[in-house]
């Protein structure tokens, strides 16, 4: 698996966290049980590919890195753009004798990779023993965060669907809607950052100084040789 699960403490408080919001406004209100409305959880990903341009050079692509360090030629890179996009429709029933209202919640998230940008040092020419030892490792990064979208929204559905458990959300009347939209911003959204933020710490694991090594010295050492010392 390219993605961990959370750790048993972290789904333990998430979770305690998450029912206090649904039990600190609970009503009696059952109209939503008696219509069978529950609430529904839709989490989808779409990445987009990937595209390979050797339109900058390893000094250039040096100041686009994140991580290389002033000096260093940047021989490849790879970068992408995630987006997180979550909408909330359903219907509401209010019960004005109790002031209550039940929210049949249709939370829909789409986690999206815009296509992953490959770069590789203009110094290198395409089909080469060097650019294809650089796609090959940039191709790896490619790889990790195509696999890991769908697992990142895997483990999303499934911590949804164990809060919300299918039961309507209930609240004062006018809020439950408010109510879930604070849940969504202050519990769900940093969530799911963290998930992508794992997916960095694993990126850096592969440009470890002996993978790097790997393909600075392939192909008789050509890397190594064209640029001396500083390579990334």
């Amino acid at each position: 698996m390219i993605i961990k699960a959370l750790t048993t403490s972290w789904i333990l408080f998430f979770l305690t966290i998450s029912t206090a919001f649904a039990d600190n406004s609970k009503t009696s209100l059952n109209r939503c049980e008696s219509n069978n409305e529950k609430t529904e959880i839709f989490v989808t990903t779409n990445e987009r590919g990937f595209l390979v341009s050797t339109q900058y050079s390893s000094r250039t692509l040096n100041i686009k890195s994140r991580s290389s360090l002033a000096g260093d030629f940047v021989v490849g890179l790879t970068s992408l753009e995630s987006k997180t996009a979550i909408d909330i429709a359903g219907p509401v029933w209010e019960d004005l004798t109790k002031e209550g209202e039940c929210f049949a919640a249709k939370i829909k998230i789409q986690l999206s990779y815009e296509p992953i940008q490959v770069y590789i040092g203009n110094e290198f020419a395409e089909g080469s023993c060097s650019y294809n030892s650089i796609l090959e490792h940039e191709m790896q990064h490619v790889v990790l965060h195509q696999n890991s979208l769908q697992l990142i929204g895997n483990t999303i559905k499934d911590l949804m669907e164990r809060r919300f458990l299918g039961k309507p959300i209930y609240a004062n009347n006018n809020s439950a809607r408010q109510m879930l939209e604070a849940e969504i911003d202050e519990i769900w959204r940093p969530l799911i950052k963290a998930e992508f933020a794992k997916v960095q710490m694993l990126q850096k694991e592969l440009d470890s100084e002996e993978n790097i090594n790997k393909v600075t010295w392939s192909c008789l050492g050509e890397i190594q040789s064209k640029f001396g010392y500083r390579y990334k």
